[in-house]
């Protein structure tokens, strides 16, 4: 295996288990472990963890290695609101509308959390600002633990999905609604977060 190839799979199995909240937050990243698991030396691991800090999935601190983010309750609701933020200056720079086939294929997933990043890369797709798309999947990236837990805490969230989608350049409300009502409930997402072990 290539360097390079080594990099890409050790970054790509670490970005997936840190948007699947597979590590709590505060959890230190031991680069040999990690290494061991995916298969590789421990300098692609520190590369992809060098590209997740940058990211802001991954937090560096001299002397102290790497962790995964431990957000308080105020870093996650400016994380909603800056998604929020986001997704509707996509909505007012989109040209062409995400069809129903597109919709409907987004709307079904594996996992609620899965249904939400898929709906809103749809919309991040339909901006042609490529800035604008990097910063909503980017932001997705770092809220996809968080939507992992919202079922447990929140209502099933199709209909208000379906509502952002159909509604996205139009009118704001459906966007704002939902990211108000993620808001909201940053206290108990924060608790499950930090409860899982």
């Amino acid at each position: 295996m290539s360097p390079l190839q080594a990099m890409e799979r050790s970054y790509g199995a670490l970005k997936a288990l840190l948007r699947d909240g597979a590590y709590p937050p505060g959890l230190r990243l031991e680069a040999n472990r990690i290494a061991d698991d995916v298969g590789v030396s421990m300098t692609p691991v520190r590369d992809a963890l060098n590209r997740l800090v940058g990211e802001r999935l991954v937090e560096a601190s001299s002397g102290d290695g790497f962790h995964v983010p431990r957000l308080s309750e105020g870093d996650l609701r400016d994380l909603y609101e800056w998604h929020s933020a986001l997704i509707i200056m996509a909505a007012q720079t989109t040209r062409i509308l995400p069809n129903t086939e597109q919709m409907e294929e987004a709307l079904t997933g594996e996992s609620q959390a899965d249904v939400t990043s898929a709906c809103f890369a749809l919309l991040a797709a339909a901006t042609p600002n490529v800035e604008l798309r990097a910063a909503i999947h980017s932001t997705g990236d770092r809220l996809h633990p968080y939507r992992r837990l919202e079922a447990s805490v929140l209502e099933p969230i199709l209909g208000e999905l379906e509502d952002v989608l159909v509604q996205a350049t139009g009118q704001r409300q459906a966007i704002r609604r939902y990211h108000t009502a993620r808001m909201r409930a940053v206290p108990a997402l924060v608790r499950a977060r930090s409860a899982r072990k």
